[in-house]
């Protein structure tokens, strides 16, 4: 018997019993599936977050106390630290940020909507990927006068406006037990992280106001962007200097760069779906027993055949391949059937939420050799034990 035979043979007996077939392969559709639909999103999220990281620039580092240390007030950043960094002939902006969270009154005053607040200044703009759709972003002015200003995006305009385009309105805000009126002098494109994971809508406002409103000389961060990125490292050390000589301390200060940023929540992104997987992956092992199981059921109900075969100069090297090929056969046709699963799961949960789920060919065939190794290890004890048969005793067998 050739192999195109018993290829053959093994497709004929698992369309022959296509129900039993069926839910046989359904912990094997099941797993394969599962597992490809959890990679694509994983991968889609991944690529949606590097793609966000990558819009803001690989030249900009955020410098910041390092509360691990011992720090007294001399030691906290200030704005004038600013004026410090932007002196350096390699930086390109200095932005300083303040954040915290926030709420807003709606239409009806008794309605409010949470949101982020960043206090900065105007070189912000050109350190974030920030779309204007309508009005301007903050300006040296407005940090210059402490003027009650914002600039909040298209998402939040909509909740409290009904529309978009909301430049000249006034909006109250409140933090905690402290309330501010300012008018709306920017509108920008929220974004589309955002949108996807319902997370708060930004308001921009000028740090100085910010200061004033909580009586602060102190801020969180400064966000420095470099000219030369090959230099950001160097960069980064010197400025931090500069800092500890002004304010005569060691130690007291941190830096992170967007590339270390993207680099650890990738890395934290593929931890987390490569063990997702792997749970999804546990169905493979029930859905191989479950192969196990068949094939041993399958045996039973063809030992005449295989009784017949032997008496016909059949080995049980003829006979044993033949059983393992059909559990291949089975597993391979679940496998493709829960890439299908898979790849479509994956593309429809995707777009509801927003991403592009990524199947890429490596997963492909990674998974089409999983399921014909499950064919493989979980068929080979039934197929010897088939071609163990004693001839005589199977052809007896009724």
């Amino acid at each position: 018997m050739d192999i195109i035979e018993i290829f053959r043979s093994a497709l004929s007996s698992v369309l022959g019993n296509k129900m039993r077939s069926i839910l046989t392969m359904l912990g094997i559709i099941i797993g394969i599936g599962a597992v490809i639909m959890i990679t694509s999103i994983g991968s889609g999220f991944q690529a949606t977050v590097t793609g966000e990281f990558e819009k803001l620039g690989m030249n900009g580092v955020q410098i910041s106390t390092n509360f691990n240390k011992e720090i007294l007030n001399s030691d906290r950043l200030k704005l004038d630290d600013c004026d410090l960094f932007k002196a350096h002939p390699g930086v390109q902006y200095v932005a300083p940020l303040w954040q915290s969270s926030g709420s807003v009154r709606l239409k009806n005053p008794a309605d409010s909507e949470r949101f982020f607040a960043i206090g900065t200044n105007g070189d912000y703009r050109f350190t974030q990927p920030i779309d204007l759709l309508f009005g301007r972003f903050l300006i040296d002015n407005d940090v210059s006068n402490a003027s009650r200003v914002a600039v909040i995006d298209s998402n939040l305009s909509k909740k409290i406006f009904g529309r978009v385009d909301s430049v000249g309105e006034k909006i109250t805000v409140s933090f905690w037990s402290l309330s501010m009126e300012l008018t709306v002098v920017g509108v920008m494109k929220a974004d589309g992280m955002t949108a996807m994971f319902s997370i708060p809508s930004m308001v921009y406002m000028p740090i100085s106001t910010v200061m004033q409103l909580y009586s602060t000389e102190f801020i969180d961060y400064i966000y420095v962007t470099v000219f030369d990125t090959d230099r950001i490292d160097q960069i980064t050390a010197e400025l931090i200097r500069l800092l500890e000589i002004k304010k005569d301390n060691t130690e007291k200060y941190q830096a992170q760069n967007l590339l270390q940023a993207m680099d650890s929540v990738n890395s934290v992104l593929g931890n987390i779906t490569a063990f997702i997987s792997l749970v999804a992956a546990i169905s493979l092992i029930v859905g191989g027993i479950g192969v196990m199981n068949i094939m041993l059921v399958t045996v039973t109900e063809r030992t005449r055949e295989i009784g017949i075969r032997k008496s016909l100069g059949a080995t049980n090297g003829n006979i044993q391949f033949q059983f393992l090929v059909e559990a291949i056969v089975l597993t391979a046709i679940g496998g493709a059937l829960g890439i299908v699963l898979g790849y479509t799961g994956g593309f429809y949960i995707g777009a509801a939420v927003g991403l592009m789920a990524i199947v890429d060919l490596p997963t492909v065939i990674g998974t089409v050799l999983i399921s014909a190794a499950i064919g493989i290890i979980f068929g080979v004890y039934p197929a010897r034990k088939a071609s163990q048969l004693n001839p005589i005793d199977a052809l007896r067998y009724e």
